[in-house]
């Protein structure tokens, strides 16, 4: 009897072992890669719209708003277009377009950007101008990586009214 029983729990425990584990069909990684932070700072379109500030080298600065669209070919480099209406000592009317760099920190869903174009500032009379300016583009992976911005570049304007212009609002890609 003792002798069936020694070979009954031998055999059982063989079995329980034998059943026990995958043994290689799906194996464990030990240090498995775990993406960091969020994924919004991809290629694609984004528009933007946005209150702004001008703050003139000489007068009063003055309230405006405006929109713009852009286009990143990597997460790094892309492209703006703005258009923006800004009242100095009239309706002036501002539209850049401006190559982009922009530096994401994935792990804070933040990119702080350089920005560098040019383009016009119209209304009764249009001027050149030329645009150096930095930024900081949040993102919220949880709403679809819709995010808040500000920014702001110096304006260098032909004729002498040069301005600073600040601008801040919400980003959304698509």
């Amino acid at each position: 009897m003792k002798k069936l029983l020694s070979t009954l729990t031998v055999l059982s425990l063989s079995l329980g072992f034998a059943a026990a584990g995958d043994y290689g069909k799906n194996p464990v990684e030990k240090n498995p890669v775990v993406p960091a932070g969020c994924d919004c700072f991809g290629t694609g379109f984004e528009f933007s719209g946005f209150v702004a500030g001008a703050i003139p080298d000489s007068g009063d600065g003055e309230m405006g708003g405006g929109a713009s669209i852009g286009y990143f070919f990597t997460e790094n480099i892309g492209i703006e277009t703005s258009y923006t209406v800004a009242a100095f000592e009239s309706e002036e009317h501002v539209l850049t377009a401006n190559l982009v760099y922009r530096m994401p920190i994935k792990d804070l869903c933040i990119a702080p950007y350089v920005l560098l174009g040019g383009g016009l500032l119209t209304n009764s009379s249009t001027d050149g101008l030329w645009d150096l300016g930095g930024g900081l583009d949040i993102r919220f992976d949880s709403l679809g990586c819709v995010g808040i911005f500000v920014d702001a570049t110096y304006n260098w304007v032909d004729g002498d009214r040069d301005f600073t212009l600040v601008r801040g609002g919400v980003r959304i890609p698509f």
